[in-house]
């Protein structure tokens, strides 16, 4: 696709919402609301949580537009760098909501949030992974291993619940030293159960 024929996945600022409207120390509310996401993928604690104060501050839809955009952060730039964080948020946000509206203690829980992003590891391998798929517009591939007793041309082809057991539930990256006791037991139980016709050990599977 060439770039003339690339369609931007975002509406124009004139579909904006906050594009034109301030915030309660007359800033531009989209340039605030930019701010927050660039201070806390540059790690600038104090930055990042005087521009979710500015928002939370202002109102209640710009308030609730500062949390939407944290948990957007947790997600897409924090990532596996620390997965937790989609999970302090969200609990930082609803502990807010146990507050009254315009409250100091209400704004404790924005700038923790907020703050907390900014200093926290950041891996956003995910969202990276998410936006080169939505731009080749790429399907997945469907591995040997998916055509197991629960689909319906694997149960076509013949699969047991030994073949899914031994092939379908192998996991990487695996725990250092795990215990493996149960997993052979029930091996040797699914063999009995619904045995295949030629049964190969799970090691044999790449």
């Amino acid at each position: 696709m060439s770039q003339n024929e690339w369609e931007r996945p975002i509406p124009h600022w004139s579909n904006d919402p906050f594009a034109g409207k301030h915030t309660v120390h007359g800033l531009a509310s989209d340039e605030v609301r930019s701010s927050i996401h660039k201070y806390v993928r540059l790690g600038n604690a104090e930055q990042a949580i005087l521009a979710a104060l500015e928002m939370a501050r202002t109102d209640a839809e710009h308030e609730a537009e500062m949390w939407r955009r944290l948990q957007v952060l947790a997600a897409e730039d924090i990532g596996m760098g620390d997965p937790a964080s989609i999970a302090i948020v969200k609990s930082l946000h609803d502990s807010a909501n146990d507050t009254e509206p315009g409250s100091y203690d209400r704004l404790v829980f924005a700038a923790q949030a907020a703050g907390y992003l900014a200093r926290t590891i950041k891996d956003p391998i995910n969202g990276e992974l998410m936006q080169l798929a939505l731009h080749r517009d790429t399907a997945p591939t469907i591995p040997d291993v998916a055509l197991c007793i629960h689909t319906r041309r694997g149960q076509e082809m013949g699969q047991t619940m030994y073949d899914w057991f031994a092939t379908g539930t192998k996991i990487e990256p695996e725990v250092v030293d795990r215990d493996v006791g149960p997993r052979d037991e029930l091996l040797a139980m699914y063999l009995e159960l619904d045995p295949p016709e030629d049964p190969v050990s799970p090691h044999d599977t790449p």
